[in-house]
């Protein structure tokens, strides 16, 4: 997440089709961003890299994936399109198999 504050770094990454999996609550917990509201992940969204919201190891950190996503939704002021994209995300840059992509993708446009 720290590349959000490197234009023509930002730049290369989204050219090379990079995808980032973004923990945001183990980023705070960690000191990676000062503060949930100042973590970068809608701005890099809003810059057309492509992210998706994960969650850390939930008995560290205390955060689920529901509880991250319910995160960006609160304190970083993600709209539900931002959210559906790194859904999205999660699915076109996995290795799962078509079948399961397809209807994974299917199931968040529902």
């Amino acid at each position: 997440v720290l590349a959000a504050d490197d234009d023509e770094l930002l730049q290369e990454l989204i050219d090379a089709g990079i995808c980032f999996d973004v923990c945001p609550s183990s980023n705070f917990l960690l000191r990676v961003v000062p503060s949930l509201s100042t973590h970068p992940l809608s701005k890099l969204c809003k810059r057309g890299v492509a992210c998706t919201i994960n969650s850390d190891d939930k008995l560290l950190f205390g955060y689920g994936l529901v509880e991250e996503f319910e995160l960006c939704r609160v304190e970083l002021s993600m709209s539900d399109e931002e959210l559906a994209q790194c859904a999205r995300n999660s699915f076109r840059y996995s290795c799962a198999p078509k079948d399961v992509i397809e209807s994974g993708l299917a199931d968040i446009e529902k």
